[in-house]
């Protein structure tokens, strides 16, 4: 199938958008429009709240310090003497 979308379609970016618009057309069409807004509404929660988590433990790691890098010691010069 991914291939068959890649020749209508074009690039993998397209083919995915070809694939999400037959999805839609089809809900549509056999009358599961519904289901799909309602699916797409549950979906975008779940994401609203994954994006919430990732953010909170990002500020949450920076105000820590746990994503800084380890200092390392300075080289030491050579000696030519």
């Amino acid at each position: 199938m991914r291939a068959l979308l890649t020749t209508i379609a074009g690039g993998p970016m397209r083919a995915a958008t070809t694939a999400g618009a037959l999805v839609v057309i089809a809900a549509v069409a056999s009358g599961s429009g519904w289901d799909l807004l309602r699916a797409t509404w549950t979906m975008s929660l779940a994401v609203c709240g994954f994006v919430t988590l990732y953010a909170i433990l990002a500020v949450a790691a920076a105000a820590t310090g746990a994503c800084d890098d380890q200092p390392t010691p300075a080289p030491k010069e050579v000696d030519h003497g």
